[in-house]
């Protein structure tokens, strides 16, 4: 497996926007189905966005809003597996720490799993669908 370090950085929406949602609608809408207006949502703007940049190119992204939760984690494919989601999930636990944040919080699509116990998170409650695909909420304080 090769490493790829990638520049992350934790943007506004406004600032965010036009590199992060081109690559939710290629992993969310054009990969996994969702549909196109689920993508966008009123959290969007509230919300801290990382972007994770290689090459001058955007190859994903992830959000955390200020209640702790982490979502719209999206990694270019040609990308995964290589520390791009990771590196974005360190980057938004430490931001969110830093702006008080004692407890996170996601949905997980079910084979996500394994990536965010390594993080801490740990399974809560029953899996449910969302968006057609099968999630489990899992929690991490800190």
């Amino acid at each position: 497996m090769k490493s790829t370090t990638a520049s992350i950085q934790i943007l506004s929406w406004e600032k965010a926007q036009a590199w992060a949602y081109p690559v939710r609608l290629e992993v969310f809408v054009k990969e996994q189905g969702v549909p196109k207006e689920l993508e966008l949502d009123e959290d969007d703007p509230l919300a801290w966005h990382a972007v994770a940049e290689l090459d001058a190119l955007i190859i994903g992204t992830a959000r955390l809003q200020k209640n702790g939760k982490v979502g719209r984690m999206a990694v270019m494919q040609a990308y995964r597996r290589q520390g791009v989601a990771s590196a974005m999930m360190n980057a938004l636990l430490k931001f969110g720490q830093q702006h008080g944040i004692k407890q996170f919080y996601l949905h997980a699509q079910i084979e996500a799993l394994p990536f965010y116990e390594h993080f801490g998170f740990v399974a809560n409650g029953p899996a449910f669908n969302e968006a057609g695909i099968a999630h489990q909420i899992m929690r991490k304080v800190t």
